[in-house]
């Protein structure tokens, strides 16, 4: 079915002169207004041309400028309340010695805190590392997938990958181990762990700020990671296995409760990526 327009300047005159013929309108000559864009019954389309899209970046998010503020006051408050432990638990990681115990006492309560505060930061730094990762690689522009959900889930993906693991370890070591032993190996892994979340920190904020390519701290992540990592093994190798028989359960030990959740991470976070991007 086809409507049809009425022509209001049209309508407009011939009702006026019909009414009135000595009356002059001013609008007598309307082919000044006939075709032209200020003609209400002519439909002028679209003019110019689409402009290219610009790709989402985080440092122009003042909503993600003000998260990782709120993150950096975060981490020099608590490195200001634990730097005098994080010292006295470095010297005793690389010079052991039977006297540290005695300084950690009053400490107790806030220090029930600080892993969950770390692994917060941790976690929200390396979502923010793996959405610009993903958006390098997959050349992502803003209106295909909302950032906010995909930091979103990248950042409870590792939550979910911090709390599972460390629960998974303490349950371990509650299980083959000693009072004793675990307390040790919390304090090394507390030092590592508070070590490895404020260098990653410098590292992502570097990279969102500068605007640096994924693939430069990318490689540095994966070093900081791997040193890590095999500070974390040689340190469970004195505490749990100083034995040359031990190593067979040493690999087990931390495959099972290291390199195994990292991979499984890694596919769950493959997995999310291909089903919210690649599939949407």
């Amino acid at each position: 079915m086809t409507e049809f327009i009425c022509d209001t300047i049209n309508t407009t005159i011939a009702r006026d002169s019909a009414t009135n013929p000595k009356l002059q309108l001013p609008y007598e000559d309307i082919k000044f207004f006939q075709g032209g864009p200020l003609h209400p019954e002519v439909k002028v389309g679209q003019t110019g041309f689409s402009g290219i899209p610009r790709a989402y970046q985080l440092w122009r998010d003042e909503w993600v400028v003000l998260f990782v503020l709120l993150c950096f006051l975060l981490l020099a408050l608590i490195q200001k309340r634990i730097r005098k432990q994080l010292s006295s638990e470095g010297k005793e990681f690389f010079f052991s010695s039977k006297n540290i115990t005695r300084k950690e006492k009053h400490n107790k309560s806030f220090e029930q805190l600080i892993p969950l505060l770390l692994a917060f930061i941790l976690s929200i730094m390396a979502g923010l590392g793996v959405f610009m990762y993903t958006q390098k690689q997959l050349h992502l522009f803003l209106g295909q997938v909302s950032p906010y959900v995909l930091i979103g889930i990248y950042i409870g993906i590792w939550m979910l990958y911090f709390v599972f693991k460390n629960l998974l370890a303490a349950f371990v070591n509650w299980i083959f181990f000693d009072k004793s032993k675990r307390e040790l190996w919390r304090k090394s892994y507390f030092f590592l762990f508070a070590a490895e979340s404020i260098l990653f920190f410098f590292v992502i904020i570097s990279t969102i700020f500068l605007n640096l390519p994924p693939d430069i701290p990318l490689w540095i992540i994966l070093a900081i990671g791997l040193l890590i990592k095999i500070l974390h093994l040689y340190k469970t190798f004195l505490i749990f296995f100083p034995k040359f028989y031990g190593t067979l359960h040493l690999i087990v030990y931390f495959c099972t409760l290291e390199i195994l959740p990292l991979v499984a991470v890694f596919e769950v976070l493959i997995r999310v990526t291909d089903e919210l991007i690649v599939k949407f």
